[in-house]
């Protein structure tokens, strides 16, 4: 589902708690900061979403809480004044913990990159009735402009339109289709 506010540009999506969430939640990311001009913010937004959709997918499959859920994890993209707001929520309450990872291991530097590349993050946990039921994993990136060594700032000229394609180049999903992939998950 995605929404709009007064108060800035929110969109939200609501992801299986399965492998295919991080790409489908990539995708979203990717599409919904082209289609609201913040294309320069794409790179850094879709590693940080990622990294948050693969924790919260894990925990949500580990917690065993998925049932309580619709879905697994819900991606929250908010664009505010000059800062984007990334928020991941799921089911299970624990709080995320950063690890040391060895340096042949596969996993376990995301919250690293997280905190290397976000101005700030953290989380806040989720109750119902005094019970701890989730959380919400948030990081927040700086809009920032982009600049030539002088100083100026870079225009985006829109690449022409491919027929029956989106336009040429465009990373933009079908959300049609990102919807049917979700609604064919949600039933497995």
């Amino acid at each position: 589902m995605i929404t709009g506010q007064m108060s800035g540009q929110v969109a939200t999506i609501l992801l299986p708690a399965d492998p295919i969430a991080c790409p489908l939640g990539r995708s979203f990311v990717r599409g919904l900061l082209g289609q609201w001009r913040l294309g320069h913010t794409v790179e850094v937004a879709e590693l940080l979403s990622a990294e948050l959709v693969t924790n919260a997918g894990a925990a949500s499959v580990s917690s065993g809480r998925t049932s309580n859920w619709p879905v697994g994890v819900e991606l929250r993209l908010t664009v505010m004044d000059d800062r984007l707001l990334i928020e991941v929520t799921d089911p299970d309450p624990g709080p995320p913990v950063p690890r040391d990872a060895e340096p042949d291991d596969e996993n376990g530097r995301g919250l690293l990159l997280v905190e290397a590349l976000a101005d700030r993050w953290g989380h806040l946990i989720l109750t119902r009735a005094d019970a701890a039921v989730g959380k919400v994993v948030w990081c927040q990136v700086g809009l920032r402009t982009p600049t030539t060594p002088a100083g100026l700032p870079l225009r985006f000229v829109d690449p022409p339109a491919v027929p029956g394609r989106g336009r040429r180049g465009s990373a933009e999903p079908d959300l049609a289709v990102l919807r049917r992939v979700r609604d064919r998950l949600q039933t497995l």
